[in-house]
């Protein structure tokens, strides 16, 4: 296993050298990766991981990003972390993050704001943040993160990789700390499609343990991966999907069309029914889960928690009970109507974020979740699998831009097959 030794110690040499100024990275696993090196067997042989420092490794803390959580080591290995490994990938870091997963900047008072790997003046995304910018400054091949509202499309977008989100349910959330778990899903990101897709592939077990888990019907995630783009039908949205898009960046997005439409696909116009509506409707659901989950800290000493993600879980605690039903309610509805959509087409496109990358001395952070992350949203609370892939960079500021493709729950093949088809398109 020499190779695999010497690709770990080379991603432990870049981020010795990248980490000081990109702080990506809570804390490296050296010692553990080399000695997994030694072992590493399976089809992600030597594929070197972070993970989000809200995922459970064995023997290590996860502090979830904040000074206050995760202070002894974790008993067990999450199990996406235990797939991995059984799989043959090494784990060299814990990754930073936005405290408790809720934030789209890349913004932690405790271990410092993480820096966008393309330029450090930007933002970095969030909430897995390290996870994207350890991928992009290649301090691992890839890396897990979370996504609940697009914590993890969003960072891969704004840091030109590919972040995965698989189907509501598809992958364990055990050992995960949860920000809404109405939502939550680990996220496979890597610089490749194909690299996310084979681990998708071996995170795609049911988890009776896990509460959040469902047993749907799992066609293999790349069954369809080397399949010709001809067929392949692509409901380009309109509608809310062009409210507010910078010019950008939809000058970018429709050039990809363009070559996905010149190379074979049959691609149309769509409009999502109520995706005006889903942000809302979601944070109605999610915010009051994510005051549950930190409630006796919110008790006790709140005092110990991020001014802005203490402004989110106070939302949480004022949203009354017959609010999240209602919500409830919508949401089943919203689901039944564009499931209708995806029987006229396989995935649906749209930019991952309407705006360009914006720099970090810029941003609002009350108003960045809204602003940044609406078009991820719309699919959170479907519960659809979605991805977003490198579509170029935008034309003034030559930040990444992202492309995010969504199908049908459970057809995560599907999503596997246009995903790997946009981005050979785009990259030509």
């Amino acid at each position: 296993m020499d190779s695999v030794r010497s690709l770990v110690e080379a991603r432990l040499a870049v981020a010795r050298d990248r980490n000081p100024e990109l702080r990506a990275l809570i804390r490296t696993l050296g010692e553990s990766a080399l000695a997994a090196a030694e072992v590493a067997d399976g089809p992600l042989e030597g594929l070197t991981v972070s993970v989000k420092d809200n995922i459970d490794i064995a023997g290590v803390p996860s502090t979830a990003g904040s000074a206050h959580w995760g202070t002894e080591p974790a008993a067990a290995d999450a199990e996406v972390v235990r797939l991995l490994r059984a799989a043959g990938a090494v784990f060299v870091a814990k990754a930073n993050l936005a405290e408790f997963a809720m934030g789209v900047v890349g913004r932690n008072t405790t271990f410092g704001d993480v820096r966008n790997a393309r330029d450090p003046r930007y933002i970095s995304g969030g909430s897995s943040s390290g996870s994207a910018v350890a991928v992009a400054a290649r301090m691992s091949d890839a890396a897990l993160g979370t996504d609940t509202g697009g914590s993890g499309r969003v960072p891969a977008a704004v840091n030109g990789i590919v972040g995965l989100r698989p189907t509501l349910g598809r992958v364990s959330n055990r050992g995960v700390l949860p920000v809404g778990p109405s939502f939550d899903t680990v996220t496979p990101m890597a610089t490749d499609v194909r690299t996310a897709v084979a681990m998708l592939a071996a995170l795609d077990r049911y988890d009776r343990a896990d509460p959040t888990a469902v047993d749907g019907p799992r066609t293999p995630v790349d069954a369809l991966l080397d399949k010709d783009i001809a067929g392949l039908r692509v409901g380009v949205a309109t509608g809310f999907f062009r409210e507010g898009v910078d010019l950008g960046v939809q000058r970018v997005v429709d050039s990809a069309v363009a070559a996905v439409r010149d190379a074979g696909a049959e691609v149309f116009e769509v409009e999502v029914p109520g995706a005006a509506e889903a942000q809302d409707r979601m944070i109605e659901i999610m915010y009051p889960e994510a005051a549950a989950v930190h409630a006796r800290r919110l008790r006790e000493e709140p005092h110990t928690i991020d001014p802005d993600v203490l402004r989110r879980l106070r939302i949480g605690e004022s949203i009354a009970p017959e609010t999240v039903t209602r919500a409830r309610f919508w949401r089943a509805e919203f689901r039944r109507r564009v499931d209708a959509l995806f029987e006229t087409c396989d995935v649906v496109l749209t930019p991952t974020i309407p705006v360009d990358v914006p720099r970090r001395d810029a941003v609002d952070l009350a108003a960045s979740t809204r602003d940044i992350a609406r078009f991820c949203y719309v699919w959170s609370c479907y519960g659809g699998p979605a991805v977003s892939v490198p579509a170029g960079t935008h034309p003034s500021s030559g930040m990444p831009v992202g492309l995010q493709l969504t199908a049908a729950p459970w057809r995560d093949d599907v999503l596997a097959w246009a995903a790997a088809r946009v981005a050979d398109q785009v990259a030509q």
